[in-house]
């Protein structure tokens, strides 16, 4: 499990919205080349979308279900792709002219050749995940999502 917390110089609705646009993902989340919705309205409960990343010069599919989703408190889903299956969660904070992002989640294999891995990978996939909220905080406070 990792979790990772920043502080955004922007009041709750605006990150919210951005955070929220699924056309802003490929902008923040590294790796991202388009998401492709399966079923549901985006980002709604039960929902399950196609996401493609380019990881090394090679494609990697990742599928997202939606399991929780409070406007402006929470959202929260898992991704399972090859050998390896997460769990994501975001709670949005109110501060006032601030929000705070809290980010947790878990990654575990789901093949034996990923559990040989995995122990190596978890490092950076936390890396990755802090870059990718770091990137997002940026973006925001500066207006260009």
């Amino acid at each position: 499990m990792f979790e990772y917390e920043i502080e955004i110089d922007k009041p709750l609705r605006d990150v919210y919205r951005a955070f929220k646009d699924p056309d802003n993902l490929p902008r923040w989340l590294t790796g991202l080349q388009r998401t492709e919705q399966l079923s549901g309205e985006p980002g709604e409960v039960g929902s399950v979308s196609r996401q493609i990343y380019l990881e090394r010069g090679r494609t990697v599919e990742m599928i997202e279900t939606i399991t929780a989703h409070e406007p402006e408190k929470l959202f929260a889903g898992t991704l399972e792709g090859p050998g390896m299956k997460g769990t994501l969660r975001v709670d949005f904070v109110d501060r006032g002219p601030r929000t705070g992002l809290r980010f947790s989640g878990d990654v575990e294999p789901c093949s034996f050749m990923m559990s040989i891995f995995m122990p190596f990978m978890k490092k950076s996939i936390r890396q990755r995940q802090a870059g990718d909220l770091d990137t997002f905080k940026r973006l925001v406070e500066a207006g260009e999502i």
